[in-house]
């Protein structure tokens, strides 16, 4: 059970300021961690961001979700989103390939918080991205990836050995960072692709609190965590120490997922 599972069935629990887990799949290893902003700390604000693991003998399924900051309910929605999708996909009733499938299960989860909470759902709208991994390798030591999303929550692929971060999904919505997809109301305006996660690389699923201050991966945050994470899956708390820096004062979401197909990695 991940630390965000004991909240899924009671949506009147306020979020915790930080929650950490980390998942072994095979070839496959995932931190993750989720810390909150400090100006929703100044502002006497929630955690609006979530996160959810979860495998299977077929995939390891992430999902990531940013509450969208106009809604003042949008912390539960967010949670909301990534429970219904993990706790679906663990219940057998989920196709984690199937985006269409992802996001109507999310935005459903969504609409019964709301009704829990006696308030619209739109007040609950968060971003979601979901990203379902193989876990069998292919021949050459890659992973298939597919990725579903909406809002402005990225997907990133990190090539340690030549520190370039790429960006997967949109990492921003337009002038003013303003959402123009989102769970539930805009659910049926997703993306859905599929990518290869090489021998080596790291697929990091996260919020724009991390993005933003990552930028396109080339300044001093994108090396300095293109060194510590090319070693291999990180222990839990050296993880949650790299990502600990204040710098953009949103709430900050990362799972990063190591394909060691290629060889031992070390904590």
């Amino acid at each position: 059970m991940t630390p965000e599972e004991s909240h899924w069935a009671s949506p009147l629990q306020p979020p915790p300021d930080i929650v950490a887990t980390s998942l072994g799949a095979g070839g496959l290893e995932a931190r993750a961690v989720s810390f909150r902003g400090s100006a929703h700390e100044h502002f006497s604000e929630p955690r609006q961001d979530s996160f959810a693991l979860a495998s299977d003998a077929e995939w390891l399924v992430v999902a990531v979700s940013d509450g969208i900051g106009s809604c003042e309910m949008s912390h539960h929605g967010s949670l909301a989103a990534v429970g219904a999708v993990v706790t679906a996909f663990q219940a057998g009733h989920l196709d984690p390939q199937n985006g269409a499938e992802v996001l109507r299960v999310a935005a459903e989860g969504v609409a019964a918080a709301a009704a829990t909470l006696g308030c619209l759902p739109d007040s609950l709208s968060a971003t979601l991205s979901v990203a379902a991994i193989e876990r069998v390798a292919q021949v050459d030591g890659s992973h298939h990836v597919i990725l579903h999303a909406v809002g402005d929550s990225p997907t990133l692929l990190l090539d340690p050995a030549m520190a370039t971060w790429t960006y997967l999904t949109a990492g921003e919505d337009g002038p003013g960072n303003i959402v123009r997809s989102w769970v539930p109301g805009m659910h049926e305006d997703h993306i859905s692709l599929g990518v290869s996660l090489p021998p080596a690389s790291l697929l990091v699923i996260a919020s724009d609190g991390f993005t933003t201050p990552l930028g396109d991966g080339t300044g001093p945050l994108g090396r300095e965590l293109a060194v510590r994470w090319g070693g291999g899956p990180r222990a839990i708390f050296p993880f949650m120490v790299d990502l600990s820096f204040n710098g953009y004062h949103d709430d900050k979401t990362v799972v990063a997922v190591w394909n060691s197909e290629a060889g031992e990695g070390h904590v």
